[in-house]
């Protein structure tokens, strides 16, 4: 009855980032200071970046009419090419490093490539000079082309973006460093298109399209500025707003918890620092208290790697601890399958003769339940990751009957044991040592009178195979994730306390 709810204590303390919206109750008011290394942010756009490797990159651009200029027989012909868009199609990739070699930027290179040019109108109005048999006239030429297609031939091309991580305010980003498309010569087959007015029109129109086939820098070079900016704009969805509330998904919806941050700083070469509040409010508490929680004004000495960092003060965990199963404000349903050393005993007639008799009237494969609560709030001495913790539980049990379920037998546990708590790999493993607990029965009032139970109950053996079962012991719970952005949560990874008593806890996507 004991150690999976006092694994569910610490657990909450360490899920510390929910949604931020108002709540009735008592609250806890804590100070923090996010630490963001530049290559952690670096880490977390190739992280968000990752989506962009199982979905198409597609783009349909858009650029601005354009005139040409191309000779004829002497005279200058300005060719007008209108409407002229570039779809694009492609599966963007990070190409593997190779052993020793380090990368700043976030490159990302095309993968069939598909692409589609299309030229609304292509056309011809002025007036040239033409000398025939010797006389020399002038001439209206007008001549028009209409929907002119060009597809780009398999592996013709490629397309790459290279990005650096950019932070501004509460945004961390992707700026876009460089946008890199070209072609093979010879990449486009135009469709067949028709063209209307002087003779010949067409086949000046195709000179024009071989030289875009051509030349890809000719084509892409006076329009770079233009495919960076449609770049960024489609990235733009990509980034992450770090001041947006989180919301995590907790097993006790009566604790909410919401950070707000209030101020940021990106002047330093090496990373970035955010600090701001940690709210908890528990709404089951019928108190309107508010406790300030400050970090220490000591310097934290700890050493800045790659990962991010969050500091709280050092008895963060324990005042979230103490309000959240604060008297009369939790229940905690377990089944018999949940309790350490039940399960044995239910399979055993031969420990049931001696030590509670009344459960041989039930299968082996029989499920009790148990609602654990306290009708005093938590004693919890100590900081950062290691704590003293008296308790005392409350406990009915009940009994499984036609379907249905009965009242059985009533606990009192005074419970106390010293617990260290560490963290890797978003798991929380909680050991439990020194621990002394004492374990008061009542059976039932209602029970006994309807069912005439032997009374037979050993509550020092049953005590003594609980404390079997958790002093000594530890044990391990995931971590909920904290919601970053869409697709991308950070995880707890690690737990320490440092010199000046905060509590610091690294983060990695």
């Amino acid at each position: 009855m004991i150690n999976k709810t006092t694994t569910k204590i610490f657990m909450m303390c360490l899920a510390a980032f929910c949604s931020g919206k108002a709540f009735a109750g008592a609250k806890i008011d804590s100070e923090f200071e996010l630490v963001l290394p530049k290559t952690f942010q670096q880490n977390l756009i190739e992280q968000k970046w990752k989506s962009l490797a199982s979905q198409k990159f597609s783009a349909n651009w858009q650029f601005p009419d354009q005139i040409v200029e191309t000779s004829q027989s002497g005279n200058t012909i300005q060719v007008h090419l209108d409407g002229i868009k570039l779809a694009l199609a492609t599966q963007l990739k990070k190409p593997a490093l190779q052993n020793g070699q380090s990368q700043t930027l976030l490159e990302l290179t095309s993968s069939d490539l598909q692409a589609q040019m299309t030229i609304g109108k292509i056309s011809v109005n002025q007036t040239v000079e033409q000398t025939v048999g010797g006389i020399t006239g002038r001439f209206d030429l007008k001549a028009e082309c209409n929907n002119v297609v060009l597809n780009m031939k398999a592996g013709a091309g490629t397309f790459a973006i290279s990005l650096k991580p950019a932070v501004a305010s509460s945004q961390v980003a992707a700026q876009v460093n460089d946008v890199a498309l070209s072609w093979q010569p010879d990449a486009w087959v135009a469709q067949s298109f028709s063209c209307t007015g002087a003779e010949g029109f067409a086949d000046l129109v195709n000179q024009q399209l071989q030289k875009i086939s051509a030349d890809s820098a000719s084509f892409v070079d006076p329009r770079k500025e233009l495919i960076v900016s449609y770049v960024k704009d489609y990235l733009g969805k990509f980034s992450i707003d770090l001041a947006t509330a989180r919301e995590l998904v907790s097993s006790r919806s009566d604790v909410k918890t919401s950070m707000t941050i209030d101020s940021f700083d990106d002047s330093q070469a090496d990373k970035m620092i955010a600090k701001g509040h940690v709210t908890v409010e528990f709404t089951r508490i019928d108190s309107t208290d508010v406790t300030s929680l400050a970090l220490s004004t000591k310097d934290a000495n700890y050493t800045l790697g790659s990962s991010a960092l969050i500091r709280l003060p050092g008895t963060f965990a324990k005042e979230v601890m103490a309000k959240a199963y604060a008297a009369n404000t939790w229940v905690h349903r377990l089944t018999s399958a949940q309790l350490p050393g039940f399960s044995s005993l239910m399979n055993s007639r031969f420990s049931q003769f001696f030590v509670w008799p009344e459960l041989m009237n039930y299968s082996k494969s029989a499920k009790f339940l148990f609602d654990v609560y306290s009708n005093k709030d938590p004693k919890i001495t100590g900081s950062g990751l290691q704590y003293q913790v008296n308790l005392n539980l409350l406990t009915k049990m009940q009994a499984p009957n036609n379907g249905n379920y009965v009242p059985f037998m009533n606990f009192t546990i005074p419970f106390a044991s010293k617990v260290t708590m560490s963290v890797a790999n978003s798991a929380l493993k909680a050991t439990f040592a020194n621990t002394d607990m004492t374990l008061k029965y009542q059976w039932d009032s209602s029970y006994v009178n309807k069912f005439g139970p032997s009374q037979r109950f050993g509550a020092s053996t049953i005590q003594g195979r609980i404390l079997d079962a958790i002093d000594g012991q530890s044990t391990t719970v995931t971590l909920p994730a904290i919601p970053l952005t869409t697709g991308l949560s950070l995880k707890v990874n690690k737990a320490a306390t440092l010199s000046n008593s905060d509590l610091l806890l690294q983060l990695a996507p």
